[in-house]
């Protein structure tokens, strides 16, 4: 996954030569592996490419949608949101919170579709076409839990000047980190809900550049957090920008939330539980599989024992067993032959077998060969079909019998 954002914003239109950015990489989306800052020509490749959009990028508008077709949704929200707009709306790129849909009170994001698209021309240009727009920050939404996810403070810098970004539920605020600006003196002036506000309700992170001066102003204590770490967490997040004119294809999001689903479970935190719980799953399957096949082994090798000592004690003349009921069919078959007994090996009993199995008084055998217990006949019936039907009968009958035009070879079954 490679996450990017412009190194500095402005509505102005950018141009290729100077377009900069700041770019985080990650394997599995959860720890990073390298980053820096260039030129979109020379980022590196990758299969996932997120656009992080500055805070200054993206306003923020609460909503409630008519229930309306799809396709009518985003005309809908010109007419929704033309009151709280300061641009035209047809200006504007509009995108909904993560699982909104008409119906619903929602947080809807816009941006300038202008600089929103040379940006995307620009990568697609470069080789790293979008796959996903993320914002850097954004309003909590409304959740089901009772936990009230905590009001995140987040000091960076921005065009050259320190800005504090603060998200809750109530919404998305930039203030410039200057002395005397409003929004500095509303957050470091108490309230009267503050004694009661519960440890952990507030997050104060900072750029390492931004921190000094936030502190200052603030007099109050910011964790540090680098840029990239901060893509990271961006790219971490379920929203998604590139909705109605910017959407990707069918295909593609179905792609994409695969993989990110897959990235999840590879290596986030919060699956570690299921995939300890699958990795035993799978030894223990693999144990049990093990288990059954020794216990088979242990089975056949017993019988194997049983059938060579029924051979030894029945022939005590046999000292080794190789193959015992090949062996005790042999030690039959020289019985047979030392009593003068007839076998399916013999050609008497081939020949015997030949009579009862056809009923064609033209059939004739042309000639005879026979050795080392197999025969072969050349028959001559009156028909291609009595040969297949003989050839038939005598398979039925427990011999192996092929015929190749109108020889017909015959041997005892294997036992």
């Amino acid at each position: 996954m490679l996450i990017l954002t412009p190194t500095s914003f402005s509505v102005a239109s950018a141009t290729a030569s100077g377009a900069t950015l700041d770019w985080a990489r990650s394997g599995n989306g959860q720890q990073l592996a390298e980053h820096g800052t260039c030129a979109a020509s020379l980022l590196p490749a990758d299969d996932e490419v997120v656009l992080v959009l500055p805070p200054h990028a993206v306003s923020w508008h609460r909503a409630t949608l008519p229930r309306v077709a799809n396709a009518k949704l985003r005309a809908v929200l010109d007419g929704v949101l033309e009151e709280h707009l300061l641009s035209d709306s047809a200006e504007l790129h509009f995108a909904l919170e993560p699982g909104g849909r008409s119906g619903q009170t929602v947080w809807v994001a816009a941006c300038h579709k202008a600089w929103l698209k040379t940006w995307l021309q620009i990568l697609e240009d470069a080789g790293r076409p979008v796959s996903r727009i993320v914002p850097s920050i954004w309003p909590h939404l409304a959740s089901s839990r009772s936990v009230t996810p905590p009001t995140v403070h987040w000091a960076h810098h921005q065009g050259g000047r320190p800005w504090l970004a603060s998200a809750s539920a109530l919404g998305v605020v930039c203030t410039p980190l200057q002395p005397g600006s409003t929004g500095v003196a509303a957050l470091v002036t108490p309230t009267p809900g503050d004694a009661e506000t519960p440890d952990g309700a507030i997050q104060w992170l900072a750029e390492p550049a931004a921190a000094a001066e936030a502190e200052q102003l603030l007099g109050q204590r910011f964790e540090l957090v680098a840029l990239p770490a901060w893509l990271l967490r961006c790219a971490q997040s379920e929203w998604n920008l590139a909705q109605f004119d910017l959407s990707l294809s069918s295909t593609a999001r179905r792609g994409q939330r695969l993989r990110q689903t897959l990235r999840q479970w590879r290596s986030a935190p919060a699956w570690r539980p299921a995939r300890w719980g699958l990795a035993a799953l799978l030894v223990v399957q693999l144990i049990g599989l093990n288990a059954a096949a020794w216990q088979e082994r242990r089975v056949l090798a017993a019988k194997q024992q049983a059938l060579g000592q029924t051979l030894q004690r029945s022939f005590p003349q046999v000292k080794l067993v190789l193959d015992a009921p090949l062996q005790m069919q042999r030690e039959l078959t020289r019985l047979q032959q030392a009593s003068g007994t007839l076998s399916h090996r013999d050609l008497e009993a081939m020949l015997g077998v030949l009579g009862q199995a056809t009923d064609d008084p033209a059939a004739a055998l042309s000639s005879i060969d026979f050795s080392s217990e197999e025969g072969r006949f050349t028959v001559t019936p009156d028909s291609e079909d009595a040969l297949a039907t003989l050839q038939q009968t005598l398979q039925r009958s427990g011999w192996q019998a092929q015929l190749k035009d109108t020889e017909l070879t015959l041997r005892p079954a294997t036992p």
